[in-house]
């Protein structure tokens, strides 16, 4: 739970930090204790192909803005969403980016720590 929110505004053009990773353009700004991410996947994009690791083991949950992107969970199940969509994708997941076009996501925390604040028992981490 956040302590001593007075309140918070930031821009997405004004990053606390900027991050290149596999591909992906992530800006990060901090609210608080809340740190919030926009990331932009490259058309052909794949987490298990361009991450170094087969699978991303946090949870994510946020906001699809542009582009579309699925997300495999490891009993089969397949999460498609696209601009407009809120998601959460528990720990344990690969993902990739459908079409020609950029996929821009906005992620609330990361790992562990969005599994807490959000109250997703047993998502935080897979096994």
């Amino acid at each position: 739970m956040a302590t001593g929110n007075r309140g918070a505004a930031r821009s997405f053009g004004r990053p606390d930090d900027h991050l290149s990773k596999g591909g992906v353009e992530i800006d990060v700004v901090q609210l608080g204790d809340l740190k919030a991410k926009r990331a932009t996947y490259p058309p052909g994009w794949r987490f298990s192909e361009h991450m170094g690791a087969p699978r991303c083991h946090d949870t994510r949950v946020g906001y699809t803005v542009a582009g579309r992107i699925v997300a495999e969970l490891d009993d089969g199940t397949r999460l498609e969403f696209g601009a407009g969509d809120v998601f959460i994708v528990p720990a344990g997941h690969d993902a990739y980016v459908l079409g020609d076009e950029p996929c821009v996501l906005v992620q609330f925390d990361e790992g562990e720590s969005a599994a807490n604040r959000f109250n997703l028992p047993g998502l935080a981490r897979a096994a």
